[in-house]
């Protein structure tokens, strides 16, 4: 089944649009279906990667702490992602991500993240792709 019982259809976000049916129905179970209020901190700079989220609905700002205080990097929402970077590279998180709105979201473990990047080679490509733009950017405003 690829909808939860918030009949949420992951195949409707851009990460997992390229996506077959099969792998689909794997990486449905992978997911954790969250709400999360306007205000509360989804990461954290600096601690270790623990997750991997995929927002539904709703907007987050993510910034990051350099010389010249807190810059944003930029303001995320439906179908974008979060926290890739930390678990790709095995690094503390860069960033913080605040939910400037309520939040759906999609959370998965770092092992469930692992899981989805082996079974579906399209979200790999889109995550690994996503990741190197963010690091270069995250260079520049440091």
């Amino acid at each position: 089944m690829l909808a939860s019982t918030n009949t949420l259809r992951i195949d409707d976000l851009e990460l997992f649009a390229d996506c077959t049916r099969t792998e689909l129905e794997q990486i449905s179970p992978l997911t954790t279906y969250l709400r999360i209020p306007a205000g509360q901190v989804l990461i954290h700079e600096g601690t270790p990667a623990k997750e991997f989220i995929v927002i539904v609905s709703g907007s987050a700002r993510v910034t990051r702490h350099t010389a010249h205080g807190v810059v944003e990097l930029a303001e995320v929402g439906k179908g974008d992602f979060l926290g890739e970077m930390a678990l790709l590279s095995g690094s503390t998180r860069t960033a913080t991500a605040t939910a400037t709105t309520d939040l759906v979201v999609l959370v998965s473990s770092v092992g469930e993240f692992r899981s989805i990047m082996e079974i579906a080679p399209s979200v790999a490509r889109k995550v690994r792709r996503a990741s190197l733009a963010r690091a270069t950017s995250q260079a520049i405003a440091a």
